[in-house]
């Protein structure tokens, strides 16, 4: 028996010693070699079929540049495909080489794009950050910029106990806004640092301009920008453990196989189309026993389908490529290949990126890659334009010299700036020149926009100064049909005050609103008239309207006379000038329908010089049918809008089943300049839940809500009830009936069309009256001898003195209470088309309403 138990425990020994011996065997890292292949696309497919590691190469004219393992050079010799070796042992050489390279480059001045943030540090690993270090830099980032990036939260958690990070840049950062959405992840494969150094240089970046770019805080404001730096940490730390100075080329992550081997390469194991990559688990490209077999794929999958991400970019390095689906098929393209090659195109215009498929730009398929399923899954969440950076040159390899990491990062910045462009909406006004010089008081500014967004969006360019010589800017332009990444043209027209002094600089500033934030662009005009002709022309008469539409009407009106000659007339509705003329007639559209509009006329001559106003025509254009777009909720059994309450509305309903209930019969009337509330009461029939709520009013009845302004009030998902908002109808508004729409939705700020799950949508009427400068204003005791008219009587004009200048509105009624016109004034009324007899003009100061009776003669 002692024999035995000797003999037995031997043989454990040796049985542990050989295992251990294995296992380290299996599980050492191969060596790894730089090589020149010189292979054609069919001996290249045929090596992706037998296991070859087919990513991150350079492939042109029938070589291929890559870095590969020990097996593959096997591999290469099993094929008799003829190779060169340029570097052995890369693992051992890769830091004498790259220091070779840093000391080159510290002799020659490298320009970059942009500045370098302050706050972004190279890591101690070769340059590049360890695991820790790179979330050390995301804690920093939220200790300078709380109101800008989130706490980093873990999306999810590898075998080995490791968290993935997430972290959100936006202004609000904390508050999950209704802005769109996009993603930016990096370390898919363990041994790609360079895809993390780029995405923290970009964030730095973002942060450190947002007080002194424009451009920057315009697009942090308007967009919810999401990062994932590390989403295989187990990969990556384990290449820092085995090369803590750089070098690991240790791929997947670190999963057990069971077999004595581990890892699954992570862009292999998403679900669309998986299956065509490799099985054998010693493979670098091993994709996995199922699509989403690892908890890495499963956290990605799980985080973008909570979300509504328009692009993404899923960092990748090397061979200086941008790639985009599909990835499993070398002949067929996706529905939106043409918008991919134009996002591509645009955005490596400073890298010169090759741009494609992978079989377009190095010539393989890749079943089973994020990009694949982030465009091809569109069930469980919206497609995602998503596209691979592959960052570095094939001389950079994996492991770029330290010296490369910020050139490179220079590199991929247009990459992230313009893609970030493309899902915000953003379009770009740009002067045709940055100064010019005029020598008429009447001027124009020539400029081009660019549609950037990704979506389709309405842009409108205004022309405003803050020079007090301007004394008006022609109308804004709008544009809403420019296609994608294209340029359209425009010109806005000013004009200066006959007074202006010659040499004076006027400040122009173009802005570009899309209704819901502005970018704006300068231009200096110089004015160097001699002011020889001061003379105005002659007011304009007889001005009349005709041919009236429900979106247009005929101004036609008698030439004025000048010194030297009329060049044109100003046509102004109220005191906004609206268009432009050369002769005596003018036809304007685009007007809202069942509206009141007043016009009045002024002539110009070639010096700048303006009349008066002409006589002031009133005209109402015929009423048009107006059809909104439809909104509704699928689901009022849980919880529905109980009671609304805005003026005199004070409406109690019952849950509607097809989510959308129809109270344009019910009305109530809201005042210009007015502060108005909103009350909403939601009743929920058991669990109560985090609703949402906006409400719109269409203030200028062109049958919809997207112009600027009409959202008037929202509230996030709270449980409150009721919820009230505060809200002030504008000036602009035009007075009429017009829709009021009320909306509550569950979880989520909703939008004015479409259909939702839960919740509910109600429509109203409101009745838009004018506004606390008329009907409303509180009448006080006013002086009635402050004002003065002359002559009394008279035949043709009332001229009026107040004690303030400036521009009013009035009234004229006769003695049954009538009104025979109405408008505004600033010196003199024209009342020449009045029929003889007594009237009162009723004129609307700050200080009260004055009324003054006056005798109007033939």
């Amino acid at each position: 028996m002692h024999t035995n138990s000797t003999v037995s425990r031997r043989q454990l020994i040796f049985v542990l010693i050989l295992f251990l011996f294995c296992n380290l065997f299996v599980n050492a890292q191969e060596k790894h070699y730089r090589v020149t292949i010189n292979a054609n696309n069919n001996q290249l497919q045929t090596l992706i079929k037998k296991g070859f590691e087919a990513d991150h190469f350079h492939y042109q004219n029938g070589k291929v540049i890559a870095e590969i393992s020990k097996s593959d050079i096997n591999l290469l010799k099993e094929n008799n495909i003829k190779f060169k070796i340029n570097i052995r042992n890369l693992e051992k050489r890769i830091h004498k080489i790259n220091k070779k390279i840093d000391k080159q480059n510290a002799k020659s001045n490298v320009l970059l794009a942009v500045p370098t943030p302050a706050n972004f540090e190279l890591g101690t690993m070769g340059g590049f950050h360890k695991f820790d270090e790179a979330i050390a830099a995301l804690d920093k980032m939220r200790q300078l910029y709380p109101e800008l990036i989130t706490v980093k939260s873990s999306i999810g958690t590898t075998e080995q106990g490791r968290s993935i990070y997430m972290v959100k840049i936006s202004d609000n950062a904390d508050t999950d806004e209704n802005e769109d959405e996009m993603l930016f992840t990096s370390i898919h494969h363990a041994r790609e640092p360079m895809g993390l150094s780029q995405n923290l240089f970009y964030m730095w970046y973002l942060l450190e301009n947002y007080n002194s770019n424009d451009e920057i805080k315009t697009l942090v404001d308007n967009t919810e920008l999401y990062f994932i730096p590390v989403i295989n940490p187990d990969g990556y730390t384990y290449n820092q453990q085995t090369n803590p100075n750089g070098g690991g080329f240790w791929r997947k992550n670190r999963s057990n196989n069971g077999n004595g081997t581990f890892g699954v390469d992570l862009n292999r194991n998403y679900s669309y189309r998986w299956g065509g990559a490799s099985n054998n688990t010693n493979s670098q490209t091993y994709q996995g026993p199922s699509g989403f077999s690892e908890l890495e794929t499963q956290a990605i999958r799980d985080f973008t389908n909570q979300h509504e991400f328009i692009a993404a970019l899923n960092y990748h390095s090397f061979s200086n490529l941008l790639i985009h689906p599909w990835g499993y098929s070398s002949n067929t393209f996706t529905p939106d290949q043409s918008t991919f090659v134009a996002m591509g195109n645009y955005m490596t215009e400073e890298n010169s990126y090759a741009v494609g498929t992978p079989n377009q730009t190095v010539g393989y398929n890749a079943t089973g890659s994020s990009d694949d399923w982030m465009y091809g899954e569109q069930t469980s969440k919206p497609k995602m334009l998503s596209m691979t950076p592959e960052v570095g040159a094939s001389s950079d390899g994996f492991w770029p010299a330290s010296s490369r990491i910020i050139p490179l990062c220079n590199d991929a910045f247009p990459l992230n700036i313009k893609i970030t462009r493309m899902i915000a909406r953003y379009a770009k006004v740009t002067p045709t020149t940055d100064s010019q010089t005029i020598n008429s008081t009447a001027g124009s500014v020539d400029f081009s926009i660019r549609r950037f967004s990704l979506k389709q969006s309405n842009w409108t360019v205004s022309l405003s100064s803050t020079s007090s010589y301007v004394s008006s800017a022609g109308t804004a332009k709008q544009f809403n049909s420019i296609p994608f990444l294209d340029t359209d043209t425009g010109n806005i027209s000013f004009q200066l005050d006959p007074n202006t002094p010659s040499g004076t600089v006027i400040p122009i500033t173009l802005t570009v609103d899309n209704g819901s934030w502005q970018y704006t662009k300068s231009i200096d005009i110089t004015y160097t008239g001699t002011g020889g002709d001061t003379e105005p022309p002659s007011i304009p008469s007889g001005l009349s309207v005709s041919n009236i539409t429900s979106s247009s009407l005929t101004l036609s009106w008698n030439a004025a006379t000048d010194n030297i000659g009329v060049t044109g007339y100003d046509i102004y509705q109220a005191n906004t000038l609206v268009s432009s003329s050369t002769g005596t007639t003018t036809n304007l559209t685009g007007l809202a329908s069942n509206t009141a509009f007043q016009f009045s006329i002024k002539a110009k001559d070639a010096a700048g010089n303006v009349s008066d106003f002409s006589n002031a025509v009133t005209a109402t254009t015929l009423p048009a049918n107006i059809s909104y777009c439809s909104a509704s909720a699928n689901n009022t059994s849980d919880e529905y809008i109980s009671n609304v309450q805005i003026g005199t509305i004070n409406n109690t309903s019952a849950a509607e089943n097809g989510g959308y209930s129809d109270f344009t019969s019910i009305a109530t009337t809201l005042s210009k300049g007015v502060s108005n509330t909103i009350t909403i009461t939601p009743t929920w029939t058991g669990t109560v839940y985090r609703e949402a709520y906006s409400v719109w009013i269409d203030y200028n009845r062109d049958g919809d809500f997207n112009d600027s302004g009409e959202q008037v009030w929202s509230k996030s998902a709270s449980r409150t009830t009721p919820v009230s908002g505060n809200f002030t109808v504008p000036a602009n508004a035009l007075e009429g009936n017009t829709r009021m729409r009320v909306i509550m939705r569950y979880n989520r700020i909703p939008s004015a069309c479409g259909t939702f799950t839960y919740g509910e949508v109600e429509d109203y009427t409101i009745t838009i009256a004018t506004g606390a400068t008329a009907a409303q204003l509180v009448k006080r005791s006013v002086n009635e001898n402050s004002i003065k008219i002359y002559p009394v009587p008279t035949k043709n004009v009332l001229n009026i003195t107040l004690p303030n200048k400036g521009v009013y509105e009035y009234a004229i009624v006769d003695l049954l209470g009538k009104t025979a016109t109405s408008g505004t004034f600033s010196n003199s009324i024209n009342i020449q088309k009045l029929a003889a007899g007594t009237y009162i003009l009723k004129v609307i100061a700050q200080e009260g309403t004055y009324t003054k009776q006056f005798i109007k003669e033939d």
